[in-house]
C-alpha cells in the first residue's frame, strides 16, 4: 500500500515543481473530499493510482506520443512542406472562412471512422491547423473549429452508438440510418455555417480583420518541396484510415504514433537534419511537456470526479415520478443534463451511458416513448467536449497551438449552443 502513497506525494511535488496548478487544485480536492467522506490515507492514494494509470495505459499514451509526433514534424520542416504543397490549389477559394466550414465537414466525414475525438483533433492539429493559418485564419479560430470536429457522436463505430442500439433493441444499421441520420446532417450544417460566421467575427474583433497576405508573408515559395517530406505530416491518417477499414489489428493510436516517430526519425537521421541525442531530448522534452500540461488535468478531473458522492445523491432521486412533467420540457433538461457532465467530466460516453443506464434501471423514462431525446442525447453526449477545461480534445488544441483553453471554449460556444438547440427542436418533433 505504500506505492500508491508514494506515487500520490510524486505526482504533487512533480505539480508544484512544475508550476501546474490546474490539475494540482483537481488532486488536492480531490483529497479533501475524501477525506470529508471518511475515506482513508491509504485509499485515497490508491483510487488516485488507479485513476493515473487508467488514463495513462488509454488516452494519455496516445496524447503524449501524437502530441510528439505533431510538434516533431513541425521541427523538422515537414508541415512547411506540406503547407506549401497544399496552398496553391486552396489560395483558388478566396474566402478562407468557407475552408474552415469544409474542413469542419469533412472532420464530421472522418470522426465516422476515426472514433477518437481526441486522435482526430491531433491528426487535424498536425495537417489542417497549418493549412488554416497560412489562409489568414486565426490561431485560436483555426483550434476551436478543430476541437470540435469529433465530439459529434454518430456512425455504426461509435460505442455510445452501439450500446443505444442495443438498448432499443433495433439493428444498428437501422438506428444509423433512421435514427440518427437526419439530426446528423442538420448538425452538420449548422455547425459549418456557425463556425463560418462565428469565427469570422471573432477574427475580425482579434485581429482588426488582418487580411490573408499579412498572414502567409512568412512562407517561402522559393523553396524547395521534398513530396515525400510533405507527405509526412498525413502519415498518422494514412496509416489509420486503412487499418480501420481493411484489417482487424486494431492497433492502439500510440502505436501508430511510435510508427509514425520511427519513420520521421530514420528519414531525418539519413538526411543528417538531427543527430540521436537531440532526437530524443526534442522527444522526451514534448512527453514530459504534454503529460503535465494535458494529461495531468485528465487524472486531477477523473479522480476528483471520483472522489464526489455521486452515487449517493442519484440514490436519493432515484425513485423520482418524471410522468408529470411535459415531455418538452423533460426533453430538454435531459438533453442539458447530458451536455452540463459531459463539460464536467470532460467524457461524452461515460456521461451518456451513466445517465441512460440509471434512467433504464430505475425506469424514470421510457425509452420507446423518447427515443427522439434518447437518439439526440446519444448523439450530443460529447459535445461538451469542445466546451470543457479538462477535456482532452480542448487541452491538447490548446498546448500544439499555444492558444488559451478560455479562447478555445469561446471560440465553441456559440455553435456547441446552436446544435444544442438543433437537437431539443429534433427531439420534440
Amino acid at each position: 500500500m505504500l506505492m500508491p502513497i508514494f506515487i500520490l506525494t510524486l505526482m504533487i511535488l512533480s505539480l508544484i515543481y512544475k508550476r501546474k496548478y490546474i490539475p494540482l487544485i483537481f488532486i488536492l480536492l480531490g483529497v479533501v473530499v475524501s477525506l470529508l467522506n471518511g475515506v482513508e490515507s491509504r485509499e485515497i492514494a490508491l483510487n488516485f493510482s488507479n485513476a493515473l494509470s487508467s488514463v495513462f495505459l488509454s488516452i494519455g499514451l496516445n496524447i503524449v506520443v501524437i502530441i510528439a509526433f505533431s510538434e516533431y514534424v513541425n521541427k523538422n520542416g515537414a508541415t512547411k512542406d506540406l503547407v506549401l504543397l497544399v496552398y496553391k490549389p486552396i489560395s483558388k477559394i478566396k474566402d478562407r472562412y468557407l475552408i474552415l466550414a469544409m474542413f469542419y465537414l469533412i472532420g464530421l466525414a472522418l470522426s465516422t471512422v476515426i472514433t477518437s475525438a481526441s486522435a482526430l483533433s491531433m491528426i487535424y492539429m498536425s495537417t489542417v491547423f497549418p493549412i488554416l493559418i497560412s489562409k489568414g485564419i486565426s490561431k485560436e479560430g483555426a483550434a476551436g473549429m478543430i476541437a470540435s470536429v469529433g465530439v459529434i457522436e454518430f456512425g455504426h463505430l461509435k460505442s455510445s452508438t452501439i450500446f443505444m442500439a442495443e438498448e432499443q433493441n433495433r439493428l444498428i444499421n437501422d438506428y444509423v440510418i433512421n435514427g440518427q441520420l437526419f439530426l446528423f446532417i442538420g448538425i452538420a450544417i449548422v455547425g459549418a455555417i456557425s463556425h463560418y460566421f462565428w469565427q469570422r467575427y471573432l477574427d475580425n474583433r482579434l485581429t482588426n480583420d488582418n487580411d490573408e497576405k499579412s498572414l502567409t508573408d512568412n512562407l517561402d515559395y522559393q523553396h524547395k518541396i521534398s513530396i515525400f517530406t510533405a507527405l509526412l505530416p498525413l502519415l498518422p491518417l494514412f496509416l489509420i484510415l486503412p487499418e480501420h477499414l481493411f484489417t482487424k489489428l486494431n492497433l492502439p493510436l500510440w502505436g501508430i504514433g511510435m510508427i509514425c516517430i520511427s519513420i520521421s526519425f530514420i528519414l531525418d537521421l539519413k538526411s543528417n537534419k538531427f543527430n540521436v541525442k537531440e532526437q530524443l531530448s526534442f522527444f522526451l522534452t514534448s512527453i514530459s511537456n504534454s503529460f503535465f500540461f494535458i494529461v495531468s488535468v485528465i487524472v486531477g478531473g477523473k479522480f476528483l470526479v471520483n472522489s464526489l458522492p455521486i452515487e449517493s445523491i442519484i440514490n436519493i432521486y432515484s425513485h423520482m415520478s418524471l410522468g408529470s412533467i411535459n415531455p418538452t420540457i423533460l426533453s430538454s433538461v435531459l438533453l442539458l443534463v447530458i451536455v452540463l457532465f459531459c463539460t464536467l467530466l470532460g467524457s461524452g460516453t461515460v456521461s451518456f451511458i451513466t445517465i441512460t443506464s440509471i434512467m433504464s434501471k430505475f425506469k424514470i423514462v421510457s425509452m420507446n416513448q423518447f427515443s427522439s431525446t434518447f437518439t439526440s442525447m446519444q448523439m450530443i453526449s460529447g459535445i461538451g467536449r469542445a466546451i470543457s477545461p479538462i477535456s482532452p480534445t480542448t487541452l491538447l488544441c490548446s498546448q500544439i497551438s499555444g492558444v488559451t483553453l478560455s479562447s478555445i471554449i469561446l471560440r465553441n460556444i456559440v455553435p456547441t449552443i446552436l446544435i444544442v438547440i438543433l437537437s431539443i427542436i429534433y427531439s420534440n418533433i
